[in-house]
């Protein structure tokens, strides 16, 4: 599905490409040279979640690619960081910020009061785009509200099925509980189906297994207002095949 991602930014006249990769290792973590790949492909910046962790090779690389985030609210001390403030291709600054839920997920940093001291320091940065990696409908549709009128948009991550409440908020950010994922959809979301059923059916652990047909790409298109920050479109992308 990659090689669909130039078209839509032409066709599309995208200034700024954002894409979660932390499942590009065969769902589970990102690698350098992965990371570098989708970078090749005309990602600007890749965000990510849990599993950025999995892959012991990224802890060096994390603070050397700024362009690959880690979500902000982990505890202090941990490489990379969760704030990218970068100029899009039509000169508008822009910053994209990573944060992580905290319900049936690690019990890291509260990701609203996060939230908050990130933007404390982004006044001048009018753009701002938040990745929400989080397992609760209700968490990211909270983060909406919370964050309303002070970001561009807020897109949740994390449950891999894109939902159907696409909008923008009455104070102008553009929200999306979850933006779907690029990977093969003939599956349970992203493993072998039949892997998952078994686990269902029988309560063992089972070793996961990335699936390998249907892909399909899916993901979220935000206009926005450089000068005032506010989202004045959103749409989703959905390609097949």
């Amino acid at each position: 599905m990659a090689r669909h991602l130039r078209g839509i930014v032409a066709i599309e006249n995208i200034h700024l490409t954002i894409a979660n990769g932390e499942n590009s290792a065969g769902g589970f973590g990102i690698t350098p040279p992965l990371a570098d790949e989708l970078f090749g492909y005309g990602v600007d910046v890749l965000t990510s979640g849990n599993h950025i962790w999995d892959k012991r090779e990224i802890y060096d690389y994390l603070p050397r690619e700024p362009r690959l985030l880690r979500p902000a609210n982990y505890p202090d001390g941990l490489p990379g960081s969760g704030v990218a403030v970068l100029e899009a291709r039509n000169g508008a600054r822009c910053a994209i910020l990573n944060l992580q839920g905290r319900s049936h997920m690690a019990p890291i940093d509260c990701p609203f009061r996060k939230a908050d001291a990130l933007l404390a320091g982004l006044d001048q940065v009018r753009v701002r785009f938040l990745d929400f990696h989080a397992e609760l409908t209700s968490e990211k549709t909270a983060m909406g509200w919370y964050l309303d009128g002070r970001v561009s948009a807020v897109i949740g991550t994390h449950t891999h099925v894109p939902t159907a409440d696409t909008r923008i908020l009455p104070g102008g950010t553009a929200y999306q509980t979850d933006a779907g994922m690029t990977g093969p959809y003939n599956s349970v979301i992203g493993v072998e189906k039949q892997i998952i059923i078994d686990r269902f059916l029988t309560q063992l652990p089972v070793r996961m297994e990335a699936a390998r047909h249907g892909a399909e790409l899916h993901g979220v298109i935000v206009e926005v207002d450089e000068s005032t920050g506010k989202a004045s479109a959103v749409r989703r992308v959905e390609i097949v095949g």
